[in-house]
């Protein structure tokens, strides 16, 4: 009360205002790919160029393609696609992602016999079908995007015309997204949830018949004080 003295100060009492800081937690990459705009529509992969890209790191390159009896429509190196053996076989569509640098496989993800020998299912390629992703293929040698962009690599011509696709962009086709993220790439099946993320030191499989993936959570955001 201030009575009959002059000049009285009025003191708050309510609690002192802070900054507010936006919510950090974990966010799965499935919802963040969901997120990621679309920088540019993209055909089918019966087009002419398939759609693809490389990471300006240059360490994580992918190709929304096809496969048919096993056997990728690769266009970074040759394959076994176009033999008249496959014709009968169905096309399924899949995102092929091969790196630079790599994590070996975790041997829960080994899903190949690699005919029979059980040595040579390497690291550095993931791939995402309707139904079904892997992480590591049977092979005897690097990678195609190690053979371009690795220490000791020489850049082929179809390698140099990568498309680059930076961090806050995706390209989506045939139902698939996939964005640069983490230092790596992410790609999923919108509808499904199946998907894939890779990165030189990482990598993780998600979506139904695998754990729940979650990717680094994002930088808090503070208000200013008012």
């Amino acid at each position: 009360m201030c009575l009959a003295l002059s000049g009285c100060i009025s003191i708050p009492t309510g609690s002192p205002t802070t900054a507010a800081v936006a919510p950090s937690g974990p966010h799965s990459y499935l919802d963040r790919l969901k997120a990621t705009p679309v920088a540019k529509p993209t055909d089918t992969a019966a087009a002419t160029e398939l759609p693809q890209f490389v990471t300006e790191s240059r360490n994580v390159a992918c190709v929304f393609t096809s496969s048919r009896n096993g056997n990728l429509n690769q266009p970074w190196e040759p394959n076994n696609f176009s033999d008249s053996a496959n014709a009968a076989s169905p096309l399924i569509p899949v995102v092929n992602c091969e790196l630079a640098n790599y994590p070996e496989p975790a041997q829960a993800d080994v899903q190949d016999t690699c005919a029979g020998t059980f040595k040579g299912y390497l690291g550095g390629t993931a791939l995402l079908a309707p139904d079904k992703v892997s992480y590591g293929s049977c092979r005897a040698g690097v990678t195609a995007v190690e053979a371009a962009f690795g220490p000791a690599g020489t850049v082929s011509d179809a390698m140099a015309q990568l498309p680059v696709l930076a961090d806050g962009a995706a390209m989506e086709a045939q139902g698939y997204r996939c964005a640069p993220m983490d230092d790596g790439v992410a790609c999923a099946n919108l509808s499904s949830g199946l998907g894939f993320f890779v990165a030189a030191q990482k990598y993780s499989l998600f979506g139904p018949g695998h754990a729940a993936a979650t990717a680094a959570p994002p930088k808090p955001t503070t208000a200013p004080a008012g």
